[in-house]
Protein backbone atom coordinates (compact mmCIF):
# COMPACT_ATOMS: atom_id res chain seq x y z
CA UNK A 1 0.00 0.00 0.00
CA UNK A 2 1.59 3.15 -0.98
CA UNK A 3 0.74 6.99 0.17
CA UNK A 4 1.19 10.32 -1.74
CA UNK A 5 2.70 13.66 -0.38
CA UNK A 6 0.37 17.39 -0.18
CA UNK A 7 1.25 20.62 0.53
CA UNK A 8 -1.13 23.00 2.48
CA UNK A 9 0.16 26.77 3.08
CA UNK A 10 3.41 25.98 5.36
CA UNK A 11 2.44 21.98 6.45
CA UNK A 12 3.16 18.68 4.57
CA UNK A 13 0.97 15.46 4.76
CA UNK A 14 1.77 11.97 3.70
CA UNK A 15 -2.27 10.97 2.70
CA UNK A 16 -3.44 7.24 2.36
CA UNK A 17 -6.76 6.90 0.83
CA UNK A 18 -9.24 3.78 0.73
CA UNK A 19 -13.11 3.51 -0.32
CA UNK A 20 -15.40 3.78 2.78
CA UNK A 21 -16.86 0.56 3.87
CA UNK A 22 -18.01 1.29 7.73
CA UNK A 23 -16.96 3.58 10.44
CA UNK A 24 -15.49 1.68 12.88
CA UNK A 25 -13.70 2.50 16.49
CA UNK A 26 -10.43 2.58 15.20
CA UNK A 27 -10.83 5.58 13.18
CA UNK A 28 -12.57 6.84 16.04
CA UNK A 29 -9.70 6.27 18.78
CA UNK A 30 -7.61 8.29 15.86
CA UNK A 31 -9.67 11.15 15.68
CA UNK A 32 -10.74 11.75 19.12
CA UNK A 33 -7.33 10.92 21.15
CA UNK A 34 -3.76 11.98 20.60
CA UNK A 35 -1.54 8.92 20.86
CA UNK A 36 1.90 9.40 22.19
CA UNK A 37 4.14 7.87 19.21
CA UNK A 38 1.88 8.34 16.10
CA UNK A 39 2.04 11.06 13.55
CA UNK A 40 -1.04 13.29 13.79
CA UNK A 41 -3.64 13.10 11.56
CA UNK A 42 -6.76 14.28 10.47
CA UNK A 43 -9.84 11.97 8.62
CA UNK A 44 -11.58 12.80 5.81
CA UNK A 45 -14.97 11.42 4.36
CA UNK A 46 -15.00 12.59 0.71
CA UNK A 47 -17.07 11.02 -2.30
CA UNK A 48 -17.41 7.83 -0.76
CA UNK A 49 -13.35 7.75 0.26
CA UNK A 50 -11.93 7.76 3.51
CA UNK A 51 -8.11 10.10 3.40
CA UNK A 52 -6.13 10.10 6.48
CA UNK A 53 -3.34 12.63 6.46
CA UNK A 54 -0.33 12.94 8.57
CA UNK A 55 0.91 15.50 9.38
CA UNK A 56 4.74 15.26 8.79
CA UNK A 57 5.74 19.04 8.73
CA UNK A 58 9.57 19.50 10.04
CA UNK A 59 10.33 15.85 9.87
CA UNK A 60 12.00 12.95 7.67
CA UNK A 61 11.32 9.68 6.97
CA UNK A 62 13.73 7.63 8.74
CA UNK A 63 14.69 5.96 5.08
CA UNK A 64 15.94 9.38 3.95
CA UNK A 65 17.52 10.20 7.59
CA UNK A 66 20.00 6.59 6.80
CA UNK A 67 20.85 7.13 4.03
CA UNK A 68 22.11 10.45 4.50
CA UNK A 69 23.86 9.50 7.47
CA UNK A 70 24.41 6.27 9.71
CA UNK A 71 22.80 5.66 12.66
CA UNK A 72 24.65 5.95 16.15
CA UNK A 73 23.89 3.93 19.09
CA UNK A 74 21.35 6.54 20.65
CA UNK A 75 19.74 6.56 17.58
CA UNK A 76 19.65 2.99 17.26
CA UNK A 77 18.20 2.48 20.93
CA UNK A 78 15.71 5.32 20.13
CA UNK A 79 14.57 3.40 17.20
CA UNK A 80 14.01 0.34 19.42
CA UNK A 81 12.30 2.45 22.63
CA UNK A 82 9.89 4.04 20.28
CA UNK A 83 8.74 0.79 18.99
CA UNK A 84 8.26 -0.25 22.53
CA UNK A 85 6.73 2.54 23.95
CA UNK A 86 4.15 2.64 20.65
CA UNK A 87 3.48 -1.07 21.80
CA UNK A 88 2.28 0.05 25.03
CA UNK A 89 0.30 3.42 23.75
CA UNK A 90 -1.46 0.86 21.61
CA UNK A 91 -2.47 -1.50 24.36
CA UNK A 92 -4.30 1.25 26.12
CA UNK A 93 -6.56 1.91 23.08
CA UNK A 94 -7.09 -1.62 21.94
CA UNK A 95 -5.20 -0.54 19.10
CA UNK A 96 -2.58 -3.06 17.19
CA UNK A 97 1.11 -2.85 16.35
CA UNK A 98 -0.52 -4.78 12.74
CA UNK A 99 -1.33 -1.81 11.84
CA UNK A 100 1.16 0.50 12.26
CA UNK A 101 3.49 1.18 9.23
CA UNK A 102 7.41 -0.28 10.18
CA UNK A 103 8.63 0.34 7.02
CA UNK A 104 11.36 3.20 6.81
CA UNK A 105 9.79 4.80 4.09
CA UNK A 106 6.83 5.84 6.56
CA UNK A 107 8.54 6.21 10.25
CA UNK A 108 9.29 10.15 10.56
CA UNK A 109 12.00 11.41 12.74
CA UNK A 110 12.87 14.87 14.43
CA UNK A 111 16.25 15.92 13.19
CA UNK A 112 17.21 17.72 16.11
CA UNK A 113 15.56 15.71 18.87
CA UNK A 114 15.66 12.59 17.01
CA UNK A 115 12.01 12.09 18.32
CA UNK A 116 10.50 8.65 16.02
CA UNK A 117 6.87 8.90 15.02
CA UNK A 118 4.44 6.18 13.62
CA UNK A 119 1.76 5.80 10.99
CA UNK A 120 -1.16 4.06 12.50
CA UNK A 121 -3.57 3.08 9.21
CA UNK A 122 -6.73 1.03 10.36
CA UNK A 123 -7.11 -0.26 6.87
CA UNK A 124 -3.29 -1.20 5.89
CA UNK A 125 -4.07 -4.99 5.55
CA UNK A 126 -3.21 -8.13 7.48
CA UNK A 127 0.26 -7.96 7.44
CA UNK A 128 1.97 -9.26 10.55
CA UNK A 129 3.66 -6.94 13.01
CA UNK A 130 6.63 -9.43 13.52
CA UNK A 131 6.85 -9.37 9.58
CA UNK A 132 7.71 -6.03 9.29
CA UNK A 133 9.97 -5.53 12.42
CA UNK A 134 12.41 -8.23 11.08
CA UNK A 135 12.41 -6.31 7.99
CA UNK A 136 12.95 -3.18 10.01
CA UNK A 137 15.80 -4.87 11.67
CA UNK A 138 17.69 -6.17 8.59
CA UNK A 139 17.27 -2.86 7.15
CA UNK A 140 18.94 -1.11 10.16
CA UNK A 141 21.87 -3.47 10.09
CA UNK A 142 22.95 -1.87 6.70
CA UNK A 143 22.81 1.71 8.10
CA UNK A 144 24.92 1.20 11.36
CA UNK A 145 27.72 3.25 12.23
CA UNK A 146 30.84 0.50 12.01
CA UNK A 147 33.12 2.35 13.57
CA UNK A 148 30.64 1.99 16.94
CA UNK A 149 31.16 -1.65 17.86
CA UNK A 150 28.51 -1.58 20.41
CA UNK A 151 25.68 -0.74 18.06
CA UNK A 152 26.84 -3.09 15.82
CA UNK A 153 26.59 -5.93 18.00
CA UNK A 154 22.89 -4.61 18.87
CA UNK A 155 21.96 -4.12 15.57
CA UNK A 156 22.90 -8.07 14.88
CA UNK A 157 21.65 -9.56 17.85
CA UNK A 158 17.98 -7.91 17.36
CA UNK A 159 18.21 -9.08 13.75
CA UNK A 160 19.60 -12.92 15.32
CA UNK A 161 16.17 -12.41 17.55
CA UNK A 162 13.85 -11.64 15.08
CA UNK A 163 14.81 -14.53 13.01
CA UNK A 164 13.92 -16.92 15.29
CA UNK A 165 10.16 -18.79 15.01
CA UNK A 166 7.16 -17.31 16.53
CA UNK A 167 9.51 -14.34 18.24
CA UNK A 168 7.98 -11.61 20.20
CA UNK A 169 8.95 -7.93 19.67
CA UNK A 170 8.69 -6.59 23.03
CA UNK A 171 10.83 -9.17 24.00
CA UNK A 172 13.68 -9.25 21.07
CA UNK A 173 14.10 -5.45 21.94
CA UNK A 174 14.62 -6.23 25.61
CA UNK A 175 16.65 -9.52 24.91
CA UNK A 176 18.85 -6.95 22.67
CA UNK A 177 19.31 -4.78 25.71
CA UNK A 178 19.96 -7.18 28.08
CA UNK A 179 22.72 -8.57 26.20
CA UNK A 180 24.25 -4.90 25.96
CA UNK A 181 24.54 -4.41 29.40
CA UNK A 182 25.77 -7.44 30.29
CA UNK A 183 28.63 -7.54 27.21
CA UNK A 184 29.75 -4.04 28.51
CA UNK A 185 29.99 -5.55 31.67
CA UNK A 186 32.25 -8.13 30.48
CA UNK A 187 34.00 -5.89 28.26
CA UNK A 188 34.72 -3.73 31.31
CA UNK A 189 36.40 -6.87 33.39
CA UNK A 190 38.44 -8.19 30.35
CA UNK A 191 39.61 -4.45 30.34
CA UNK A 192 40.63 -4.51 33.77
CA UNK A 193 42.28 -8.00 33.68
CA UNK A 194 44.45 -6.60 29.71
CA UNK A 195 45.04 -3.54 31.90
CA UNK A 196 47.30 -5.25 34.72
CA UNK A 197 49.14 -7.50 32.40
CA UNK A 198 50.21 -4.78 30.17
CA UNK A 199 52.25 -2.67 32.10
CA UNK A 200 54.00 -5.94 33.39
CA UNK A 201 54.73 -6.15 29.30
CA UNK A 202 55.77 -2.19 28.73
CA UNK A 203 59.15 -2.46 28.98
CA UNK A 204 59.80 -5.47 26.94
CA UNK A 205 57.04 -3.81 23.78
CA UNK A 206 59.38 -0.64 23.78
CA UNK A 207 62.29 -2.67 23.18
CA UNK A 208 60.72 -4.43 20.68
CA UNK A 209 58.95 -2.04 18.79
CA UNK A 210 62.07 0.01 18.75
CA UNK A 211 64.10 -3.16 16.74
CA UNK A 212 61.26 -3.49 14.60
CA UNK A 213 61.68 0.36 14.00
CA UNK A 214 65.77 0.12 12.91
CA UNK A 215 64.82 -3.25 10.51
CA UNK A 216 61.80 -0.91 8.75
CA UNK A 217 64.02 1.48 8.12
CA UNK A 218 65.76 0.65 5.31
CA UNK A 219 63.33 -2.10 3.84
CA UNK A 220 59.81 -2.07 2.30
CA UNK A 221 58.42 1.05 4.44
CA UNK A 222 61.31 3.36 3.03
CA UNK A 223 60.75 1.81 -0.51
CA UNK A 224 56.41 2.52 -0.13
CA UNK A 225 57.48 6.43 1.49
CA UNK A 226 59.79 6.85 -1.43
CA UNK A 227 57.13 5.80 -3.90
CA UNK A 228 54.70 7.65 -1.73
CA UNK A 229 56.70 10.69 -2.37
CA UNK A 230 57.06 10.44 -6.45
CA UNK A 231 53.37 10.01 -6.53
CA UNK A 232 52.61 13.25 -4.55
CA UNK A 233 55.30 15.06 -7.29
CA UNK A 234 53.33 14.05 -9.95
CA UNK A 235 50.07 15.49 -8.58
CA UNK A 236 48.25 12.06 -7.99
CA UNK A 237 47.51 12.72 -4.10
CA UNK A 238 46.48 17.14 -4.43
CA UNK A 239 42.29 15.97 -4.23
CA UNK A 240 40.20 18.04 -2.14
CA UNK A 241 39.22 15.05 0.48
CA UNK A 242 40.34 11.75 1.59
CA UNK A 243 37.89 10.13 -0.59
CA UNK A 244 38.42 11.43 -3.99
CA UNK A 245 40.43 13.40 -6.30
CA UNK A 246 39.50 16.28 -9.23
CA UNK A 247 41.57 17.35 -12.17
CA UNK A 248 39.40 20.41 -13.51
CA UNK A 249 39.47 20.87 -17.24
CA UNK A 250 36.70 23.53 -18.59
CA UNK A 251 34.06 22.15 -17.13
CA UNK A 252 34.58 18.64 -16.72
CA UNK A 253 36.12 16.85 -14.23
CA UNK A 254 38.06 13.84 -13.31
CA UNK A 255 37.12 11.34 -10.56
CA UNK A 256 40.06 9.11 -9.01
CA UNK A 257 38.22 6.69 -6.91
CA UNK A 258 40.11 4.30 -4.07
CA UNK A 259 39.57 0.58 -5.12
CA UNK A 260 38.36 -1.76 -2.23
CA UNK A 261 40.95 -3.72 -3.02
CA UNK A 262 44.12 -3.60 -1.64
CA UNK A 263 47.48 -5.60 -1.91
CA UNK A 264 49.81 -5.32 0.55
CA UNK A 265 50.71 -1.62 1.19
CA UNK A 266 50.24 -1.10 -2.60
CA UNK A 267 47.10 0.92 -3.04
CA UNK A 268 45.14 0.65 -6.94
CA UNK A 269 43.78 3.64 -8.22
CA UNK A 270 41.15 3.94 -10.94
CA UNK A 271 40.04 6.51 -13.33
CA UNK A 272 36.72 7.18 -14.31
CA UNK A 273 35.40 8.67 -17.17
CA UNK A 274 35.04 12.42 -17.32
CA UNK A 275 31.82 13.79 -16.11
CA UNK A 276 30.06 17.23 -16.47
CA UNK A 277 30.82 19.64 -13.75
CA UNK A 278 27.12 21.26 -12.40
CA UNK A 279 26.75 24.33 -10.69
CA UNK A 280 24.14 26.21 -8.63
CA UNK A 281 25.07 30.08 -9.24
CA UNK A 282 23.06 31.96 -6.63
CA UNK A 283 20.79 35.28 -7.91
CA UNK A 284 19.74 36.24 -4.78
CA UNK A 285 21.39 39.57 -2.33
CA UNK A 286 22.48 37.64 1.16
CA UNK A 287 26.16 36.58 0.23
CA UNK A 288 24.98 33.16 -0.09
CA UNK A 289 27.46 31.05 -1.99
CA UNK A 290 27.55 29.30 -5.41
CA UNK A 291 27.67 25.21 -5.03
CA UNK A 292 29.53 23.24 -7.52
CA UNK A 293 28.35 19.90 -7.54
CA UNK A 294 31.01 17.13 -7.58
CA UNK A 295 28.81 14.09 -6.15
CA UNK A 296 25.16 12.36 -5.80
CA UNK A 297 23.23 13.13 -3.95
CA UNK A 298 23.28 16.66 -3.29
CA UNK A 299 21.84 18.50 -0.45
CA UNK A 300 20.98 21.98 0.48
CA UNK A 301 19.88 22.76 3.51
CA UNK A 302 20.85 25.17 6.27
CA UNK A 303 21.64 21.85 8.49
CA UNK A 304 25.78 21.67 8.88
CA UNK A 305 25.88 18.30 9.61
CA UNK A 306 23.08 16.74 7.13
CA UNK A 307 23.68 18.86 3.90
CA UNK A 308 26.54 19.14 1.21
CA UNK A 309 25.16 22.73 0.19
CA UNK A 310 24.29 25.38 3.11
CA UNK A 311 22.10 27.61 3.23
CA UNK A 312 22.39 29.77 6.12
CA UNK A 313 18.88 31.31 5.67
CA UNK A 314 16.29 30.87 8.56
CA UNK A 315 13.64 29.66 6.11
CA UNK A 316 15.32 27.31 4.76
CA UNK A 317 14.76 23.95 6.44
CA UNK A 318 17.48 21.63 7.63
CA UNK A 319 17.79 19.53 4.75
CA UNK A 320 15.33 21.00 2.32
CA UNK A 321 15.97 19.96 -1.25
CA UNK A 322 18.20 16.80 -3.09
CA UNK A 323 19.97 16.55 -6.31
CA UNK A 324 20.85 12.90 -7.93
CA UNK A 325 21.68 11.97 -11.62
CA UNK A 326 20.14 8.99 -13.16
CA UNK A 327 20.85 8.41 -16.58
CA UNK A 328 22.88 11.44 -16.86
CA UNK A 329 19.96 13.46 -16.48
CA UNK A 330 19.36 15.65 -13.16
CA UNK A 331 16.95 15.52 -10.75
CA UNK A 332 15.63 17.73 -7.78
CA UNK A 333 13.81 16.63 -4.98
CA UNK A 334 11.98 18.85 -2.57
CA UNK A 335 12.96 16.90 0.98
CA UNK A 336 9.86 17.96 2.87
CA UNK A 337 10.72 21.32 3.36
CA UNK A 338 8.65 23.24 5.02
CA UNK A 339 8.95 26.59 2.97
CA UNK A 340 9.18 24.92 -0.37
CA UNK A 341 11.20 23.90 -3.19
CA UNK A 342 10.37 25.73 -6.66
CA UNK A 343 11.69 25.67 -10.36
CA UNK A 344 11.21 28.23 -12.81
CA UNK A 345 8.68 29.68 -10.20
CA UNK A 346 6.67 26.56 -10.11
CA UNK A 347 6.05 25.21 -6.30
CA UNK A 348 6.96 21.56 -6.09
CA UNK A 349 4.57 19.41 -3.33
CA UNK A 350 6.68 17.92 -0.66
CA UNK A 351 8.89 14.85 -1.54
CA UNK A 352 8.12 15.70 -5.85
CA UNK A 353 10.85 15.10 -7.45
CA UNK A 354 11.87 16.62 -11.09
CA UNK A 355 14.17 17.12 -14.08
CA UNK A 356 16.24 20.07 -14.16
CA UNK A 357 17.58 21.62 -17.07
CA UNK A 358 20.60 23.96 -17.69
CA UNK A 359 19.58 27.86 -17.26
CA UNK A 360 16.15 26.49 -14.46
CA UNK A 361 15.63 28.99 -11.85
CA UNK A 362 15.52 27.03 -8.59
CA UNK A 363 14.04 28.77 -5.54
CA UNK A 364 14.89 27.17 -2.34
CA UNK A 365 12.07 29.32 -0.23
CA UNK A 366 13.25 32.90 -0.73
CA UNK A 367 16.90 31.96 -2.21
CA UNK A 368 17.42 31.60 -5.63
CA UNK A 369 19.70 30.16 -7.88
CA UNK A 370 20.83 29.18 -11.61
CA UNK A 371 21.13 25.64 -12.30
CA UNK A 372 24.06 24.87 -15.10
Amino acid sequence: MEGYFKREKDKNYLVFEKEIQEDSYKYKMLLHNKIKGLLECRIYHIDNVTKVQYDISSKQSLKRICEKKQLNRQQFEAILAAVQGLMQELTRYCLSLDEVFLNPEYIYGDMESFEIYFCYYPDKGQTLAEQEFHQLAEYLINYLDYEDKGVIEKGYALYRYTMEENYDIAKSIQKTKADSIEKAAMEKDKQEIEDITNWKEEDYQYKEEKQISKIAEGGIFNHIFNRFKGEMKEGKFSGESEDEEFHYSGESVVEVEEEEERYGHTMLLKETKNKPMHYLVCLSEGGYQDFSIRKFPFVIGKGKEWADGVIPHNLISRIHAQLEEEAGEIFITDLNSTNGTGVNDELLEANQTVQLKSGDIVNFSEVYYRFV
